[in-house]
């Protein structure tokens, strides 16, 4: 099974299922989950919503959404499936609730040691900073560079972002 390391992210080979999780909590911003649901599927790629609770979550604007999967269904899979890439979208509310939630913390600890990563925005890079997940030991002027996490360059469109991902994992070699 191989990996390309580098600013790119890691996928096993294509005989291990892979998936990527988008994970939310009542407050989050629905465009951002919306958006990345929508053009990876589209893409044919595996992603799954997790809801920390079941039931209808509640965005930040108050559209509801039906996750495909609890944090308690993940942590029954995550030994079955690779979890390339986390996503946690922005939202004040949700962010908190995920950046309180110890079983948060231990899926991300479990896919950045299976050497998958973080996308997220500016505030909440606080998640991964709650659940440690630090390539080496954090310095607190360089811990951003040092996590396995990706971020959306200033300017840079949600959309041409999402694209950007689905490009990188689509295009990695199977070693």
């Amino acid at each position: 099974m191989g990996y390309r390391e580098g600013n790119e992210l890691f996928v096993k080979d294509s005989n291990q299922k892979s998936c990527i999780l988008v994970i939310i909590a009542d407050g989050f911003e629905e465009t951002e989950t919306i958006v990345f649901l929508s053009l990876f599927r589209q893409a044919g790629l595996c992603v799954k919503s997790v809801g920390l609770t079941s039931g209808l979550i509640s965005s930040a604007h108050g559209v509801w959404l039906m996750p495909d999967l609890t944090l308690t269904d993940v942590d029954r899979l995550i030994h079955t499936m690779f979890i390339s890439v986390v996503i946690l979208p922005e939202g004040r509310e949700s962010l908190a609730r995920l950046e309180r939630d110890p079983r948060v913390h231990r899926l991300l600890r479990q896919v950045v040691a299976q050497r998958g990563q973080i996308v997220t925005g500016r505030e909440g890079l606080r998640v991964p900073r709650a659940a440690a997940v630090w390539v080496g030991e954090a310095d607190k002027d360089d811990d951003e560079r040092r996590m396995p996490v990706l971020l959306r360059e200033p300017g840079q469109s949600l959309e041409v972002f999402a694209q950007d991902l689905i490009y990188r994992l689509k295009q990695l070699p199977r070693t």
